[in-house]
């Protein structure tokens, strides 16, 4: 193993404490608790989950001189000013996506970022899991590619009494399904694929009254031209978090699913379909450095957390994965915005 994920794995707790790493989780809901399950996992010493709202009222904790990174896992209006204030008290910060609710706010954190130095990664831990890095290794054999392909769905705000902070447009920002669950689609497909998207056509769906999308329907334009579909919902009955992505390209095509993670689906034509799995004895090292432990819910986000503090003790070394950053999160929050204005006015619109 090569990756400074599984070098980081493979330390004793007790060198995560004289590293001097500890995290503070703000933010008590779902992403807090999971984002503190895996520093558990992981032997890092942390604090919280806390109250967002409270940090808010208080923000000293963000002071707290024995604290080095601070885990923003709020809710989306608040992103900005937590992680502008944790930047500012010079800590690193890991903060959940979209990285702000408007361009405008995205782009005051890369700025403070970079005029900070500090460390700001954005959990996009999609990236991280062992097969995604298989199919990023193996995109070269399927020849030029020509089309990117894919849908992620779920159900949990199928019905009217469906409630949660992300349909509130001042909590959540003017898009959901794209901002929320299409940006992890985006980057992988980018990051896979080594293309921008720079242009979307999208028609989007409400449901029940609610000002932001529920569905939407995507046609992609990359930087090469290659093309891209994408379907995005959470109102789709039966699927709890089932993202695809396919790539066709000239020699074959391939398929990672989200339902099925340790799998990738390998087609070529005239042959017979392969499926490799994460114990294949041919899958890459970058991949197996990744598969060091049994598979989980929590894989992903353990792998880039364990990656993100491996930077952090010194390890110079290149993760599996490139760890994902505000300017990922910046370019995300102008495709939202673009797809946005593309369906109100029924047209192609350049990613900015």
């Amino acid at each position: 193993m090569n990756s400074a994920t599984s070098r980081f794995w493979g330390r004793a707790h007790n060198d995560v404490v004289e590293a001097d790493r500890r995290a503070l989780v703000v933010g008590s809901g779902y992403a807090g608790v999971k984002h503190a399950e895996a520093l558990e996992e992981l032997g890092i010493p942390f604090t919280g989950p806390l109250s967002a709202r409270r940090v808010m009222e208080d923000p000293r904790a963000l002071d707290d001189a024995t604290l080095s990174v601070v885990h923003i896992c709020a809710a989306n209006d608040l992103h900005v000013a937590l992680a502008g204030r944790a930047l500012r008290a010079g800590k690193d910060v890991v903060c959940e996506k979209p990285l702000a609710v408007d361009v405008r706010g995205a782009e005051e954190l890369v700025a403070l970022a970079h005029k900070t130095g500090r460390l700001a990664v954005l959990a996009y831990n999609y990236r991280f899991h062992p097969m995604v890095v298989e199919l990023a290794t193996r995109i070269a054999f399927l020849g030029p590619l020509h089309t990117a392909r894919g849908s992620f769905l779920q159900d949990w705000l199928l019905l009217a009494t469906d409630a949660n902070w992300r349909v509130e447009e001042a909590r959540g920002g003017a898009s959901r399904a794209i901002a929320d669950i299409g940006a992890h689609w985006l980057d992988l497909a980018e990051l896979v694929s080594g293309r921008r998207i720079v242009a979307v056509a999208a028609q989007l769906g409400r449901l029940h009254g609610r000002g932001t999308e529920d569905h939407a329907g995507l046609l992609l334009r990359f930087s090469d031209g290659m093309t891209g579909t994408l379907m995005l919902s959470q109102a789709a009955a039966g699927h709890r978090n089932d993202m695809e992505l396919s790539f066709d390209g000239a020699t074959g095509s391939a398929t990672w699913r989200h339902e099925r993670p340790n799998e990738l689906w390998l087609g070529s034509r005239g042959g017979d379909a392969v499926v490799v799995g994460r114990d294949d004895e041919l899958l890459s090292a970058a991949a197996r450095a990744l598969a060091v432990l049994p598979t989980g819910p929590n894989e992903a986000r353990r792998n880039l957390f364990a990656a993100v503090y491996a930077r952090l003790s010194g390890d110079a070394s290149e993760p599996a994965a490139p760890l994902p950053s505000f300017e990922d999160g910046l370019r995300h929050t102008r495709f939202a915005a673009a797809a946005l204005d593309s369906a109100s006015r029924e047209k192609w619109v350049s990613v900015a």
